[in-house]
């Protein structure tokens, strides 16, 4: 009887050992089955701009942002038109920030950690004539983008019942168009007619991202990822390395697909004083304040074998090729020559 019991013990014994062996080779689905995936939910935002045209830029720009996200950091994000698809289905009439049966709602239906919600407080294309009208001058134009923001913890959230705010804060971009066109006796250039009829170009598309608000978009999502970031530094340990985690997402993701490609800044540090640097990279190398630069004391190998030494955080573009940088590593090996780099995406 005795052995028949220590049979029965050792084959319980042998079970569970196979069940935990299981998960762990699984990569631990099994016991997380039901965790959240660290990613964002992004609202449809409030437009406080006065755009006026067709593009409905409280869902597209938030549509932007989190399409700009999922390509940055490689992690899932749920885009407000499938936020307000899922709540069209379930009859819900609108959107409460404070309505915590809806967040809940949004966690249980998306299983994602992290929910966007803010508002477009400027959208708008610029357009600059000098000379004088009725005889001859030039035009250019510059597109503008600001939003405001705030991310919640949508898990922390729903099991306290109260609002789990993690960041406020604001994001914006401007992009001028350097060239000028010539205008003739009051007559309306190519481009006038073009950015005219600017919002019939699909928001979002490759022909949308060439034009001034297109890459006011670009800026404005870079600034709104960096302060992301700066509140949430273990985003850039999120990334989905496993091309299931991608599929998963996949029916979950709206139209916007932006097509760009991480791009590398190299620069060096030119001046150095207590704790901070002055490097020769500017506003015309693509540089955006809060961005953090590695430092590498190998001046001819840009390289991992070269190491890193330190790191800056611009926190003020000075000029073309000019900007001021706070050191939050290596304060006291850092050289004058010594090179910098940072990888963004365009």
């Amino acid at each position: 009887m005795s052995e028949r019991n220590h049979s029965f013990s050792s084959l319980r014994v042998l079970c569970a050992f196979g069940l935990l062996l299981l998960g762990q080779m699984s990569g631990g689905n099994v016991l997380a089955q039901g965790s959240p995936v660290q990613g964002f939910v992004f609202l449809p935002f409030q437009n406080n701009s006065d755009f006026q045209g067709r593009w409905d830029v409280g869902l597209d720009v938030p549509r932007f942002l989190a399409a700009f996200m999922k390509e940055r950091y490689r992690i899932p994000t749920i885009s407000p038109v499938v936020v307000k698809n899922f709540f069209e289905e379930q009859e819900h009439d609108g959107f409460a920030l404070d309505d915590i049966k809806f967040w809940d709602a949004v966690y249980r239906q998306f299983k994602v950690r992290f929910l966007v919600a803010g508002a477009v407080e400027q959208f708008e294309v610029s357009r600059f004539v000098t000379g004088q009208p009725l005889l001859g001058g030039y035009e250019a134009f510059k597109g503008s983008l600001t939003v405001t923001f705030t991310v919640f913890d949508l898990e922390r959230s729903v099991q306290s019942a109260t609002a789990a705010q993690i960041k406020r804060g604001e994001a914006a971009g401007e992009f001028a168009d350097r060239s000028l066109t010539l205008t003739l006796f009051g007559k309306q250039s190519e481009r006038t007619v073009e950015y005219r009829d600017l919002d019939k170009i699909r928001f979002g598309s490759e022909d949308f991202n060439r034009t001034v608000i297109g890459q006011a978009c670009f800026q404005a999502s870079e600034n709104f990822a960096l302060e992301v970031e700066s509140a949430m530094p273990a985003i850039k340990a999120w990334g989905m390395t496993n091309p299931d985690s991608l599929l998963r997402f996949g029916q979950m993701l709206d139209s916007i697909s932006l097509n760009f490609k991480p791009v590398t800044i190299w620069g060096n540090i030119v001046f150095i004083e207590g704790e901070s640097a002055f490097i020769n990279l500017g506003s015309e190398d693509g540089v955006r304040t809060g961005q953090q630069f590695s430092v590498y004391r190998n001046l001819m190998a840009q390289d991992a074998v070269a190491g890193t030494i330190g790191e800056l955080q611009v926190t003020e573009v000075r000029g073309p090729h000019l900007s001021l940088a706070r050191i939050v590593k290596g304060q006291k090996s850092l050289k004058v020559r010594d090179r910098i780099s940072v990888t963004v995406v365009r």
